[in-house]
Parts: structure tokens; C-alpha cells; sequence
């Protein structure tokens, strides 16, 4: 009998509705195993850069705002 642990993270501004989401995940393995269970693990708040190093480590995406490149000085010559 072998065991799969799958980690489901949901990041939202409004509140989510934790044994809404436990029933959905435990419908969606209905009948796949001899035995299934969803619990919920906790929940953190996430600073803007929580937030940011959450989105880069796990989605792979970055929402860091550009770095704005500083212009080079331009060097005159004046003839004569």
C-alpha cells in the first residue's frame, strides 16, 4: 500500500472557505484509493515580500517590479 501526500496552496485578499475546499479535494479522490482524506494544515499571512518570494520559489513567476535602468551620461564635443 503506498501513500500520496499532495500540498494544495490558495492565496486570495478575501477569506476562503477551508471545509468548502477540504470536501472538493476529498469528491475530486472519491474512489481512486481504498481510503482518502483532505485536512487543512494552517494558514499564514503573507507580507508583500512573503507574497513575492511565494510566487517566485513555488509558481515560478516573478512580481517584482523592474528595475528602472539609469540613462548613461552623454559625453558633448563641440568643434570649432
Amino acid at each position: 500500500m503506498k501513500k500520496f501526500t499532495f500540498r494544495v496552496d490558495v492565496v486570495s485578499d478575501s477569506s476562503v472557505d477551508i471545509s468548502s475546499v477540504r470536501k472538493i479535494l476529498a469528491d475530486s479522490v472519491d474512489g481512486i484509493g481504498n481510503y482518502t482524506a483532505a485536512t487543512a494544515t494552517g494558514t499564514e499571512d503573507l507580507t508583500d515580500q512573503g507574497l513575492k518570494v511565494f510566487a517566485k520559489r513555488v509558481l515560478g513567476i516573478s512580481l517584482a517590479t523592474p528595475k528602472v535602468k539609469k540613462a548613461k551620461p552623454v559625453a558633448e564635443t563641440v568643434e570649432a
